[in-house]
Parts: structure tokens; C-alpha cells; sequence
């Protein structure tokens, strides 16, 4: 728990306020109670500097925070994301790096802002003709004759009065 917070803390930057280290912990070990004030208060944040709107998956995770809660079990992963979201939108320094008895910061090459990993790697592979076989022939309808109809001429009715 103690190398949480210092992950969280980093070095030469701006200082995490409690509430948001206290709602990373709670994500990450603890359960979390509806309206509870630090999601309102994350919440708020980001909508103040206008970033709510740039993680629809944020968004969603906070608002059932809010209305639901979180169960009382482990969410290390939901944790793990909303750090990595924060870090990347400056609202949290970057990750420290343990070297030699002391923290350092990583620099800003180590840190790689992606956003989805990506599925699979896309190999490039050269483009070769193919040999088009024929799956089936179609052999056209025959026509058959269509046998002529006489119509009969409508009578004319006399409307009676």
C-alpha cells in the first residue's frame, strides 16, 4: 500500500490531493459506497478542465460508480486505468521509476500516451494475383409460351334510378 502511494506521488510534480489517492485505493482493494463524494469530486475535475468527454469509459465507470457503488472486492485492472487516464491528462505526474535507493521520475520518451493496444499487428504482406476458378454455371431459363388471353368486353351497366 505504501509503494501505492508512492507511485501516485511522484517526484517535482504537482501534489495528488488525498481524496484522489484515497478513491484509487478504494478502487483498486476496497468497495466504494453510492454517491460517494470523491467520484463527485473527480468528476467535477474533469469536468472543469473539459476531459469528461474524452473517455467515454471513464465517464460510464464513474457515473455507476455514483449511482452504484463498487463491490467489495479487488478492481486492479478499473484502477489501473483510471491511473494510466489521469497520468496521461496530467492530472496525476508520471510514473516514478525505483533506481539505486531513490525515486526518479521517468522521462516523458518513457511515457508512451496510447490509448488502446492495438488487436493484432498488422503485417504487411506483397499482393499476388489469384486464379478465379468458377464456383457454378448458370445455365438462362428456358422460355416458355405464355398461352394469349381473350378478354371480353366489359358491359356497360345501366345505373338504375
Amino acid at each position: 500500500m505504501l509503494s501505492d502511494d508512492m507511485e501516485l506521488q511522484g517526484i517535482g510534480a504537482a501534489a495528488v490531493p488525498d481524496w484522489l489517492k484515497g478513491l484509487i485505493r478504494s478502487v483498486r482493494y476496497e468497495a466504494i459506497k453510492p454517491k460517494d463524494p470523491r467520484v463527485k469530486s473527480l468528476w467535477d475535475l474533469l469536468r472543469q478542465r473539459q476531459l469528461l468527454g474524452k473517455s467515454p469509459w471513464l465517464k460510464a465507470v464513474l457515473r455507476r460508480m455514483w449511482d452504484q457503488g463498487l463491490s467489495a472486492r479487488p478492481h486492479p485492472r478499473t484502477a489501473h486505468r483510471i491511473v494510466r487516464r489521469l497520468r496521461l491528462w496530467g492530472i496525476l505526474p508520471p510514473k516514478s521509476v525505483h533506481k539505486g535507493g531513490r525515486y526518479v521520475p521517468q522521462s516523458a520518451s518513457a511515457f508512451r500516451p496510447a490509448t488502446m493496444r492495438p488487436l493484432a499487428p498488422a503485417a504487411m504482406q506483397t499482393m499476388r494475383p489469384v486464379a478465379l476458378k468458377p464456383v457454378a454455371t448458370v445455365q438462362p431459363a428456358a422460355m416458355q409460351p405464355v398461352r394469349p388471353v381473350q378478354m371480353q368486353p366489359a358491359a356497360i351497366k345501366a345505373v338504375p334510378k
